[in-house]
């Protein structure tokens, strides 16, 4: 089964457990000679799974003649309402005599690649969160709404949750870049409701470059018209037509955007005391009343 993920793979398990031709899930390593032998050498590729669609693979050119596509096991698994879709794939000539790609060479690039691409992404991520939670601690607190609501969502209110936290904290990292403030910059609101104009001011003032601004400022273009998309069908009620795929390049598309908006102001700047205002003060005051309290005479 391709391109199945680790939550993915839990639910399977959840749900597959108590069946007597389960055996469990393994995972395998292209990159592994012993996992290329006894696995992709040995068992051919069946399923593939994308977000929420499980895809039967077969051989459409055999179709052509006579369909030996199994159907049977097509309605067990769309009865079984593991997925929310099922469909078919025609997956060609992969993995047949007349693939060159099927080795352990292609499979050993394949497993490269994934941990080059993971160690990239992972240390880009990384930095995002740490860059976050020097701003603002919030910041990483709606960040994980988002993504944990996406994650464990079931229905497609879950998915306008999802959104909507997307939105707060694009607005809450507008907030921490460019606070608003009441007078215009360059002919633009910047108040409190005018979060997308502030990044813009925000890259216009950190950005030399006109071919790096111009980028930037299209990818939170882009973010924003994402969000007001998602937006305006929560408001109407118009929820069913949230799809997982939205909300998963959304998700996407702010992560891009957040590592792009941080990165232009170096670390190391002056320290962000605000979220931590009320600790501060409460601290203060029960400080306070503890000298009231000492400097008070004792009765009798």
């Amino acid at each position: 089964m391709d391109s199945l993920t680790l939550s993915d793979a839990r639910t399977m398990h959840t749900q597959l457990k108590d069946a007597e031709w389960y055996l469990g899930a393994v995972q395998i390593r292209p990159d592994i000679q012993e996992h290329w032998m006894a696995f992709l050498d040995r068992i051919p590729s069946r399923f593939r799974i994308l977000g929420e669609t499980l895809y039967l693979l077969y051989e459409g050119y055999n179709s052509e003649f006579e369909d030996d596509r199994d159907h049977v096991e097509y309605n067990e698994w769309k009865t079984s309402n593991i997925f929310s879709f099922v469909q078919w794939e025609d997956f060609g000539i992969r993995e047949t005599i007349f693939d060159p790609y099927d080795n352990m060479r292609h499979f050993r690039i394949l497993g490269e690649v994934d941990e080059l691409v993971h160690s990239q992404f992972s240390s880009a991520v990384s930095q995002t969160l740490m860059r976050c939670s020097d701003l603002d601690p919030n910041l990483t607190q709606r960040l994980h709404a988002a993504i944990k609501a996406f994650e464990t969502h079931e229905t497609v209110e879950d998915l306008a949750h999802a959104s909507l936290s997307c939105r707060r904290f694009t607005e809450k990292l507008a907030d921490c870049l460019y606070p608003p403030r009441d007078e215009k910059v360059k002919g633009r609101k910047a108040g409190q409701a005018e979060y997308r104009n502030r990044l813009w001011a925000y890259i216009e003032e950190n950005v030399t470059s006109n071919t790096t601004q111009g980028l930037l400022l299209a990818n939170v273009t882009d973010l924003g018209k994402r969000i007001d998309k998602l937006d305006q069908l929560s408001n109407k009620g118009v929820h069913s037509d949230i799809s997982p795929s939205d909300v998963s390049r959304l998700l996407l598309s702010l992560l891009v955007v957040t590592y792009d908006l941080i990165s232009l102001r170096p670390p190391g700047g002056p320290f962000a005391y605000e979220p931590y205002e009320t600790t501060i003060y409460s601290f203060a005051k029960r400080i306070k009343k503890q000298k009231e309290c000492r400097s008070q005479p004792e009765e009798g």
